[in-house]
């Protein structure tokens, strides 16, 4: 029975995407849903885009292990998407209504220089394939018990489905999607999370049995959790994930309001996965964390175990598609246009469906190799942390320019990557980042030659058309 409401879900989720690929006409609409986000779709696109498989699966596996505080990548998230709208926020805005700029590398670009934009796109693309690459990880670890398939081949199929909603759907059409997903998400592991609870005795007696540092929000150690929230909260301003939000939403307000509400229901949808994978420490005590969020929902009953299955698949059905188009949309956009500038919209459809298929693909196997999934996530964040300080350092400090820029990304960044495929040694990938990438950045920026950068003018030169426009609405805009 759990099976064929599964499949069911698949095939609504698929129709979805079907009937919006007639729907979509330009490449501005597909991409980013130029100006056709209202509050109803950001809040779902945002809250469904930031919870993934990782903020379910990987949340209850970590809390399993160390305990409450396995909440805090989602909350970093939470308040990185709060930071982004009001410190950066005008920033974007302002350069993608001057510039029609529909992807983050393309505001690097008209704030320092192609190179940097170079340099941010690889990062990004690097750092939501990662994350993409968790989501089959995810799915296969539900999937393959529940219909008695190998996880490997379910991993793969599961893929293709990604790969076949992000082709599809289109950024409106995964909002509209997403709608659908939130409401299994919130609903199924809501009542999951109650029924779960109550079964370990309540919150009282699961705070009896389990070790006292369980419940306390500095686990593993201070350190770790700062990187994690720290590192979580600056990546975001260099996030595709808000500023597609901000770039597809009807308004201001809209963006404003949409976030605000995601933020809120990540806040507390993050608790419920952890609840669940603290009464499952209580009630299985000898579980294999990975999959305890299943297995707790199992042991309470196939209704249960059907509302956990449906909830998890809903999370991850939500963010990997996004994931994929949101890379596929900065490979074309900073790539493929800057190779080929005169392309036709119809060129760049059919390049946009080779990288979704060919970046899908790879990064699913490399998915499957992997252990932990919130680890990865939080690894992911990291890596993407230096390009976020560099921007909001940029926002308040005019003479930072391209060269600074560039060089305190790259090797920042760099220095991140390898720290985390290490392994991250003695701490996360965010302190020896930081450490390479900001003295690069405040030691080259002093040595600039203008005070004030020409990317700084040209931001400044944006935001007052922005703030015009917000003062006389009526008024016809500036030609772009």
């Amino acid at each position: 029975m759990i099976a064929l409401f599964v499949l069911l879900y698949f095939a609504l989720t698929a129709g979805i995407g079907i009937y919006m690929v007639r729907q979509k006409s330009n490449v501005a609409e597909f991409f980013v849903a130029k100006k056709g986000l209202t509050v109803g779709l950001i809040i779902p696109l945002l809250f469904a885009e930031l919870i993934a498989g990782a903020g379910t699966v990987g949340n209850a596996a970590t809390a399993y292990k160390i305990g409450i505080s396995s909440v805090w990548v989602n909350w970093g998230m939470s308040i990185g998407c709060l930071a982004v709208f009001y410190l950066a926020g005008k920033m974007y805005l302002s350069f993608s209504k001057k510039y029609g700029a529909m992807s983050v590398p393309q505001i690097y670009m008209h704030r320092f220089d192609a190179k940097t934009r170079s340099v941010m796109m690889f990062i990004l693309v690097a750092v939501y394939l990662i994350i993409f690459a968790q989501q089959p990880v995810a799915a296969a670890g539900i999937l393959g018990p529940l219909l008695g398939v190998n996880k490997m081949m379910i991993g793969w199929i599961v893929g293709a489905i990604f790969i076949f909603l992000a082709i599809t759907g289109g950024m409106k059409g995964l909002a509209w999607m997403n709608v659908l997903h939130s409401f299994v998400m919130y609903l199924g592991l809501g009542i999951v999370c109650v029924v779960a609870v109550t079964a370990a005795g309540g919150i009282d007696n699961m705070q009896a049995v389990l070790p006292a540092k369980m419940f306390a929000f500095n686990q593993p150690d201070m350190l770790t959790v700062i990187g994690w929230v720290l590192g979580t909260s600056l990546s975001f301003f260099a996030a595709s994930t808000v500023v597609v939000v901000l770039f597809g939403a009807k308004n201001q307000n809209a963006a404003r309001n949409g976030i605000l509400w995601a933020s809120g229901l990540v806040l507390i949808f993050a608790l419920f996965p952890a609840l669940i994978g603290l009464a499952g420490k209580v009630l299985l005590p000898t579980a294999s964390p990975n999959s305890i969020l299943y297995v707790v929902a199992n042991q309470l009953g196939p209704v249960y175990a059907a509302m956990a299955s449906m909830g998890i698949l809903a999370a991850i059905l939500s963010t990997a598609p996004a994931l994929l188009l949101i890379s596929t949309t900065m490979i074309t956009q900073d790539l493929v246009r800057v190779i080929k500038p005169g392309i036709s919209e119809k060129e760049e459809m059919k390049w946009a469906r080779i990288f979704t298929i060919s970046l899908g693909l790879i990064a699913t196997y490399f998915g499957m190799q992997s252990t932990s999934i919130l680890a990865q996530m939080a690894g992911a964040f990291q890596i993407r942390a230096v390009a976020g300080v560099v921007l909001l350092v940029a926002i308040f400090w005019p003479r930072v320019d391209s060269r600074a820029a560039f060089w305190s990304m790259l090797l920042g960044g760099t220095v991140a990557a390898v720290w985390h495929f290490a392994g991250n040694p003695y701490c996360t990938s965010l302190y020896p980042s930081l450490a390479v990438g900001v003295p690069i950045l405040i030691i080259l920026t002093l040595m600039a030659k203008k005070p004030i950068a020409d990317g700084h003018d040209k931001y400044l030169l944006a935001l007052k058309e922005l703030d015009l426009e917000e003062e006389e609405p009526n008024k016809p805009t500036i030609a772009q």
